[in-house]
């Protein structure tokens, strides 16, 4: 009888769903309504880049723990600063 060694599956990268994201940035501690909207607002931004698997979003652990760590560095609301001469 010929035995077949069973193949280690490769490691998958470590994602998280939209509701899993949430939990990791915090944003269900901060008492918003709607915290999928502010996730939501980060993609338009460009400062999250999800994947959709079977419809849904998925997120990169990577990218969510730089911006955990570093903030939304991505400003596109408001009024351009006014240049101010010396």
């Amino acid at each position: 009888m010929i035995q077949v060694e069973a193949k280690p599956k490769p490691e998958r990268a470590p994602i998280y769903w939209m509701h899993e994201a949430i939990t990791y940035l915090g944003l269900d501690r901060l008492g918003l309504a709607r915290p999928d909207k502010a996730v939501y607002r980060l993609i338009e931004k460009g400062a999250l880049h999800p994947k959709k698997i079977a419809g849904r979003f998925a997120f990169n652990k990577k990218e969510l723990e730089i911006l955990a760590i570093n903030g939304d560095k991505k400003r596109r609301r408001g009024r351009p600063r006014k240049f101010q001469s010396a």
